[in-house]
C-alpha cells in the first residue's frame, strides 16, 4: 500500500433494499431498493474488508463484508430518511485504512442517490506530554497552547501537581508543532513562553507520544560595578587679557577617561558644556576673546567622566570679567 494512496468509491442509495456491488463495471439495477456502489483505485491486499455504518441520532445499522481485489456484493435493508453515512476499509489485519463519512444523506422512496466518497488515510493518534521539569516557571503554568499547523488545542489543569498532557487524532502528514506555555489565562500577556517549531510526521493508525519540553538554555552573566567618579578637588582659576584658566587636582578614579568643563555666563541659564579634556589634564585655558560681549562674570566647574559615566562636579567658583 502507498501511503498517499486514495480509494474512490460512488455509492447510488435507494430506501428499501441495498446490494453493494464492487466490481469496477458501474450500476448494477436490480429491483427499486437496489443500491450499486463503483471501486475505483483500489489499494493493492489480497484481501480487504469494508464496512458500511449507516448512524441517524443513536440508532446505526452496520455491514461488514469482505473485498477481494475489487469484487463484493453485499445486501441489507435500511429506512427511508436523512443517514449519515460512512465507508471504511480495513487491511488484511484488521486495521481501518480508510474510511469516509457522507453526512445528511436522505434516502428517498424509489429515487437513487449518488454519495462520493474519497477513502482518506485513517488518522493517527499523537499524546503530547508537556515536561517543566527544569522550568524556573514551572510552578507559575498553567495551561498551555499545543499547534498542529493552523490547528491549536488547549491544556488546562487546575494545580501543579497535575501533568499538562492530551490526546489528539490527527490526519496523516507532516505538522508544524510547537507549544506555547501561559499562566493562569490564554491571555496575551500571561504567555510566559513562546516554544521553538519543530515538524512531527503522523502515519496512518500510529500511535505516538511527544515529550514537549521548552527549549532552555545557559546563560552566563557577568557585570562591572560602576563607581561615579567623586568631584575633582581644589578647582582654582587665574583670569587675564581674555582669558580665564582653571586648574585641580587629578580624579583618583580608577577607570578615569577624562574631564568635561562647564560653565554658567548666567544665572537664568543652565551649565553648558565647553569643552572636554583627556585624563592626564589638570588645566584647561578658556579664551573668552571672539565673545561679541563678554558677560559681567561666569561660574565654572569640573566633572570627570570614566568610560561609562560621569561623575560628580567639582564646587563652582566664580570668575569675574570686569
Amino acid at each position: 500500500m502507498k501511503k498517499q494512496s486514495t480509494a474512490v468509491f460512488r455509492l447510488l442509495a435507494a430506501s428499501i433494499g441495498i446490494a453493494l456491488i464492487m466490481s469496477g463495471c458501474g450500476l448494477q439495477t436490480q429491483n427499486s431498493g437496489t443500491v450499486s456502489v463503483t471501486a475505483m483505485n483500489l489499494p493493492e491486499a489480497a484481501a480487504w474488508s469494508a464496512r458500511i455504518v449507516c448512524t441517524r441520532g443513536k440508532h446505526e445499522i452496520t455491514q461488514c463484508f469482505t473485498v477481494y481485489d475489487t469484487n463484493l456484493a453485499v445486501e441489507f435493508t435500511i429506512p427511508a430518511g436523512p443517514w449519515d453515512i460512512t465507508l471504511q476499509l480495513a487491511d488484511s489485519d484488521g486495521n481501518v485504512l480508510y474510511q469516509d463519512t457522507a453526512v445528511n444523506v436522505v434516502i428517498y422512496p424509489d429515487r437513487p442517490v449518488l454519495v462520493d466518497f474519497q477513502l482518506k488515510p485513517a488518522p493517527g493518534t499523537v499524546k503530547v506530554i508537556v515536561d517543566l521539569s527544569g522550568h524556573p516557571n514551572a510552578e507559575a503554568i498553567m495551561r498551555a497552547r499545543v499547534y498542529f499547523n493552523d490547528q491549536v488545542k488547549e491544556l488546562i489543569r487546575s494545580s501543579v501537581q497535575e501533568a499538562l498532557e492530551g490526546e489528539y487524532r490527527l490526519e496523516p502528514g507532516s505538522y508544524d508543532f510547537t507549544v506555547d506555555l501561559y499562566t493562569t489565562s490564554f491571555h496575551a500577556h500571561n504567555r510566559i513562553d513562546s516554544g521553538v517549531w519543530s515538524t512531527i510526521d503522523v502515519e496512518p493508525l500510529s500511535e505516538q507520544t511527544v515529550i514537549w519540553r521548552p527549549q532552555l538554555e545557559k546563560m552566563t552573566v557577568t557585570a562591572s560595578i560602576c563607581v561615579l567618579p567623586d568631584a575633582p578637588q581644589g578647582l582654582a582659576f587665574q583670569y587675564g587679557s581674555g582669558r580665564t584658566v582653571l586648574s585641580w587636582e587629578p580624579s583618583l578614579a580608577a577607570d578615569l577617561a577624562g574631564y568635561h568643563i562647564y560653565w554658567q555666563p548666567s544665572p537664568f541659564q543652565r551649565f553648558s558644556l565647553i569643552a572636554t579634556v583627556d585624563r592626564d589634564a589638570t588645566s584647561y585655558t578658556h579664551d573668552l576673546s571672539e565673545l561679541d560681549e563678554l558677560p559681567l562674570q561666569a561660574y565654572y566647574t569640573v566633572a570627570p567622566f570614566s568610560t561609562v559615566l560621569e561623575g560628580y562636579r567639582s564646587s563652582p567658583v566664580l570668575v569675574p570679567f570686569l
